[in-house]
């Protein structure tokens, strides 16, 4: 039997780059800092997250947290390594916007970041698209960021969200 007649009978194996995702499975609680704008102090707000396995292959999230306005949001995610793209793959939509935000990036030399691009709605201007950059890292086994930076106009990236997660 071929190596591809066994992918298709058995699924796909996890590999080596799955491993990292099972360090983002747990309950976390979510610290939030947002920059609205430059001139803008920054605003803060605070929520949860459950991350579970799904087959070894993918790290799928569900979360809550509070707008800068107290609203609360709901969102779900998934990301997981692509064996056939090489590259890891993600998506996250919420219950505040009809945006399905779809992302592929890949890891950093030494492990600790994943770095995740895409393209969204623009902040600032209706009916526009910018690039985003997600970069999450792991600092420790109870501590993870996820820094959130939308590209201006000028090509800069600029960081508008940073998110820590404390294991619980």
């Amino acid at each position: 039997m071929s190596t591809e007649t066994q992918e298709m009978e058995m699924g796909t194996k996890p590999v080596r780059e799955h491993e990292w995702l099972q360090q983002l499975i747990g309950e976390w609680r979510v610290e939030n800092e947002m920059t609205m704008a430059p001139d803008q102090p920054k605003m803060r707000s605070e929520g949860r997250e459950t991350v579970t396995d799904l087959g070894g292959l993918w790290a799928v999230a569900e979360g809550e947290a509070k707008m800068p306005n107290g609203a609360s949001m709901t969102y779900y995610a998934a990301l997981g390594y692509d064996v056939s793209f090489k590259k890891y793959r993600g998506c996250w939509f919420a219950s505040v916007s009809s945006h399905l935000w779809v992302q592929e990036g890949q890891l950093s030399a030494n492990g600790k970041v994943l770095t995740l691009n895409c393209v969204g709605p623009s902040m600032t201007k209706d009916g526009e698209t910018v690039n985003y950059r997600f970069d999450f890292e792991i600092v420790d086994n109870s501590h993870r960021t996820m820094t959130e930076y939308g590209q201006g106009d000028n090509g800069e990236w600029q960081e508008f969200i940073k998110s820590h997660y404390t294991r619980v």
